[in-house]
């Protein structure tokens, strides 16, 4: 199923508020410099928090050292095929 960027934010859009998807979404992109009370603000504060998208990602040299490392102390093997 292929959806085009208009289809997409419809869907997006049209997801009910009592939803947890909705706040799951609303927490990742609420401006907290918006929010002036204290509480709701800690309250979307904590849920951006837990729904944070992981940096998962390393640069080519990262993953470099990481591969020498494993590869200097045995954890891999290199086999000439």
């Amino acid at each position: 199923m292929k959806l085009g960027y208009l289809e997409f934010s419809m869907k997006l859009a049209s997801i009910p508020e009592d939803e947890p998807l909705f706040k799951i979404i609303k927490s990742r992109v609420i401006d907290l410099g918006q929010i002036k009370d204290k509480e709701e603000k800690k309250y979307w504060r904590e849920l951006k928090r837990i729904n944070a998208i992981p940096d998962i990602y390393k640069t080519s040299k990262e993953l470099n050292i990481d591969l020498k490392n494993k590869l200097k102390n045995g954890a891999i093997r290199w086999e000439k095929t």
